[in-house]
């Protein structure tokens, strides 16, 4: 059963929250410049947000969106140099940096890859998973016919050709989900994982070639033959408009009922692989999200953990993925939601009502049109909506930070 995504949006805004210009008692005269960087991942819903925001709601705020990074997001909303700081990852400690995670949308992760010479895989899907990725970037599986990868694919004759990884060469935050995935997939991953380092160092691996931002791991994996790599979801019609192309169906290491609880150190006896849809992303976020608590996480939630805090958790290391539910059967296992990151006691509370009120727009109106589905912004980029929970949760954040008129 997919994530409950219809609301109703009454007129009076979102459980009596949201009114057009509900922080701002009255509107400047000259132009107010809401700045905005970090995650590529969350970037282009961003760059649909920020000009429909400024048409629909007050048009003498311009919300500037850019990249750099999740990184770049953290560090400099939290240095106070930009409004908001787009992450994939949240803060750990928000409350010791002044700032606030404030989910804005779900989103996923695709493996991307380039086997384009060989005809036979033209148009197919191929199986992988975490611990094929994972030992792809520790260097161990260094050829497309490793029998690993053979096993997962059995319906195709695998190329003897080697394997080039691509990673990020910024602090992304798809690095995040990435090592995440990897982390909880394979006991031997050595790169860290999101409840350690939050944003985990890019894997090393000999041969390996790099990209800044998704858009820059895509431009790798375009000219490297053989190469695999990690690319947000909101790239989705750049990847399906590159004829050299693929993303893969991605398996779950979990203990569940088709496995059995049975996943061999090479991969051999996975068999539930699940190609990207939104149907199987909402079933991840639907268990990840079901131990979302403020009190305790401070929406600083892993749904990629099945819903794992920022603090000690359940699951071990190579232990699997989300399990899934009678419910829930085919939860697509790299999911997320994005954050931004906002300054509680900013230097300018006047301006800060700015930033507050194209946040509490986004998180209403920018997710659900005015019939209660999901909007055109969410689905263009291949994202989801918040569930209702998320967003009064959203706005209990949002009461927390210093505005003024």
């Amino acid at each position: 059963m997919a994530i409950a995504i219809g609301v109703v949006l009454l007129a009076a805004g979102l459980g009596g929250g949201y009114f057009l210009g509900a922080y701002l008692t009255k509107v400047s005269a000259t132009t107010i410049d809401v700045t905005e960087a970090g995650s590529t991942l969350l970037e282009p819903l961003m760059d649909l947000w920020g000009p429909n925001y400024t048409k629909l709601v007050n048009s003498h705020v311009i919300v500037s969106p850019g990249p750099g990074g999740s990184t770049i997001g953290q560090t400099e909303a939290e240095a106070g140099t930009i409004d908001i700081g787009g992450s994939d990852a949240y803060v750990a400690n928000p409350k010791s940096e002044g700032v606030v995670d404030l989910p804005v949308a779900i989103s996923s992760q695709l493996i991307v890859y380039d086997l384009s010479e060989d005809s036979a895989l033209n148009g197919h899907h191929l199986n992988l998973n975490g611990t094929i990725l994972a030992e792809i970037y520790e260097g161990t599986i260094t050829n497309w016919d490793d029998p690993a990868i053979v096993a997962a694919n059995p319906s195709v004759t695998m190329p003897n050709e080697p394997i080039t990884p691509v990673v990020r060469s910024d602090g992304g935050g798809d690095t995040f989900l990435f090592s995440t995935y990897c982390d909880m997939s394979y006991a031997g991953w050595t790169y860290g994982n999101s409840t350690k380092d939050f944003i985990a160092p890019n894997p090393t691996v000999p041969g390996a070639q790099s990209g800044s931002g998704n858009s820059g791991e895509i431009g790798a994996l375009l000219n490297y033959t053989g190469s695999v790599g990690y690319v947000g979801v909101s790239y989705m019609s750049t990847i399906v408009n590159q004829s050299k192309l693929q993303y893969a169906a991605i398996g779950d290491n979990a203990a569940n009922t088709k496995l059995g609880g049975n996943v061999t150190a090479n991969a051999s006896a996975q068999d539930n692989y699940i190609l990207w849809n939104s149907t199987d992303v909402g079933e991840d976020a639907s268990l990840g999200l079901a131990r979302l608590n403020y009190a305790a996480d401070g929406l600083a939630v892993n749904i990629e953990l099945g819903g794992s805090p920022a603090g000690p958790t359940t699951w071990s290391k190579g232990g699997g993925g989300t399990n899934p539910t009678t419910q829930d059967p085919d939860p697509y296992p790299i999911v997320n939601l994005e954050y931004t990151i906002v300054k509680t006691s900013p230097a300018n509370p006047s301006h800060q009502a700015y930033v507050v009120d194209f946040l509490e727009w986004a998180i209403s109106y920018g997710n659900y049109n005015s019939t209660g589905q999901e909007s055109f912004w969410i689905h263009k980029v291949g994202f989801l909506p918040l569930t209702a929970q998320v967003q009064g949760l959203d706005q209990e954040v949002l009461s927390t930070i210093s505005i003024a008129s």
